[in-house]
């Protein structure tokens, strides 16, 4: 019997599976609200994790090769999935994207899930440390942590 997961890259037809993915996370400040017009237009950086053909888990990469460092974003897994190690399964298939494009250091921003990212390899470092384009759009209202992991 094959495994009822799938995790693909994203398409446009997935948006709205993502956007419920992201929702809930975004009303309680876990993530910054992106609109359906900003995911449309960046689907290309999205994988998503299907459970029985339902969308229950997604995340995006931002390279930035001069730095040769990604941002990883939008990792969520809907809370019916947690403790799925569904995250875990995204990051690494995310780790191993980003290494195939050469980034040799992957960095999330995050304000809530520090311990999971501490327990994953990730260390905290200073807003400085981030890729000269990163850094300008920083969100300092957010106070996010700045979390580094070498790949």
């Amino acid at each position: 019997e094959s495994t009822l997961n799938t995790l693909r890259e994203a398409t446009i037809e997935d948006i709205g599976g993502i956007l419920e993915v992201l929702r809930p996370l975004e009303e309680n400040g876990t993530l910054v609200r992106r609109s359906r017009e900003l995911l449309e237009r960046e689907v290309d950086r999205f994988v998503v994790l299907e459970h029985d053909h339902r969308i229950v888990g997604c995340a995006a990469l931002y390279p930035f090769p001069n730095a040769a460092s990604a941002e990883l974003a939008c990792l969520a897994v809907e809370s019916l999935s947690r403790d799925r190690g569904y995250g875990e399964i995204i990051l690494n298939h995310m780790i191993s994207i980003a290494k195939s494009q050469k980034v040799k250091k992957l960095f999330v921003l995050t304000t809530r899930t520090t311990h999971w990212f501490i327990e994953r390899g990730f260390n905290e470092v200073d807003v400085t440390t981030l890729p000269t384009q990163k850094k300008s759009l920083y969100n300092w209202q957010r106070k996010s942590k700045v979390f580094m992991r070498k790949i």
